[in-house]
């Protein structure tokens, strides 16, 4: 582990002891590096670490003031292709199902699961969060047809995502998955699951279709994140000959 990782774990293990209480200042810069025996530069990224996960402010003149005990810690998603779509769930633990019950559908369903009226669902509720973080990451509700709804009872034991139980247990392959961002409001409800100082907070919610052989829909989900505990990075490359090519059709 690099040097200033090592003075920056050393800082946030202080500081959630309560060495340097939330609204003090750290000891000067000079003092730090007596302490940790390391360089200015060293100790300089430490605390811009710590800057950066909202534990520290640094002020000219006045020295770095402790903000919080812990650090705010903010997942970021790349993507680059389909398979990074589900690359959360390699770091989480097995979700938290909080409701699963079978419905058939209505006229308020046709938009979001793509069907019409009458047929039979299973709808599952649920949080899931990363490997030593007890706060979900995320709520999600996720829908499949009534043909798939055996992995009801797999949801829970398994930290993979709901498409693989359709891979495993019905021999089901997600082909192509559609995407949709959109920015939220967190219900009173779902701010308390993902510890948000309160409701109306914003959230990124992320709705999905998962389709398999001949365009058949497997799964919907529509998930929401804390917008400031969680961010997309998605990567695109210009394709020069596809846009050629087409310039010359």
């Amino acid at each position: 582990m690099p040097r200033h990782a090592l003075v920056a774990r050393a800082l946030v293990e202080q500081i959630g002891a309560e060495r340097y209480r939330v609204g003090e200042l750290l000891p000067t810069e000079a003092q730090l590096c007596r302490q940790f025996g390391v360089s200015r530069t060293t100790l300089r990224e430490a605390v811009r670490w710590l800057r950066a996960h909202g534990m520290v402010s640094a002020r000219a003149g006045v020295g770095t003031k402790v903000l919080a005990r812990e650090p705010n810690v903010r997942y970021v998603h790349a993507i680059n292709s389909i398979a990074d779509v589900f690359q959360y769930a390699k770091d989480s633990r097995a979700p938290v199902v909080l409701a699963s019950q079978e419905f058939d559908t209505g006229p308020q369903d046709a938009e979001l699961l793509r069907c019409p009226p009458g047929q039979r669902w299973l709808r599952i509720e649920l949080t899931r969060a990363f490997r030593g973080d007890d706060t979900p990451i995320l709520h999600a509700v996720a829908w499949v047809p009534q043909a798939y709804q055996g992995i009801a009872r797999l949801v829970p034991l398994r930290s993979s995502p709901i498409y693989k139980l359709l891979e495993s247990e019905y021999q089901e392959p997600v082909l192509r998955v559609d995407q949709e961002f959109k920015a939220a409001r967190l219900s009173a409800r779902i701010a308390r699951l993902l510890g948000a100082a309160r409701a109306g907070a914003p959230a990124l919610c992320v709705v999905r279709h998962y389709y398999g052989r001949g365009e058949r829909l497997l799964l919907v989900t529509q998930s929401h994140y804390r917008a400031d505990r969680y961010s997309y990075r998605i990567g695109l490359r210009f394709d020069a000959s596809g846009t050629e090519a087409a310039a010359r059709r």
